[in-house]
């Protein structure tokens, strides 16, 4: 069976660059703005650091919560979206460079060929 090294290598890096956007370009999810108004009501007086995590889904939640069955439910079900989102960056990026890899190494067997 002969690969197509450019093809590897290509598919490779697209997944490569998808499995880092995922991995590591999204922070956790975000709060609608209802929720960050009222959880930035509630720490207005706890410092800057403490209204910024207010964006934080997980966080809002916590501090809004008036039900603590239905407020470990939402923040288990944000955690979880967030690990599932980045399992699946990590096996891409896994993917991806076992591809752009093999392509190389295809393209590198190819040329050693072509010099002999």
């Amino acid at each position: 069976m002969k690969l197509n090294h450019r093809l590897l290598i290509a598919i490779g890096i697209v997944l490569l660059a998808v499995g880092a956007f995922m991995s590591f370009g999204g922070g956790p999810p975000k709060a609608d703005p209802t929720m960050v108004a009222q959880c930035r009501e509630r720490m207005k007086d706890h410092g800057t650091e403490m209204l910024d995590r207010c964006q934080d889904a997980a966080f809002a939640t916590a501090m809004t919560a008036t039900d603590a069955n239905q407020a470990a439910a939402a923040i288990s079900a944000s955690n979880n979206h967030e690990i599932g989102g980045k399992t699946i960056g990590m096996f891409l990026l896994g993917i991806g460079l076992v591809f752009t890899l093999v392509g190389a190494l295809a393209w590198r067997k190819q040329l050693r060929q072509t010099d002999v």
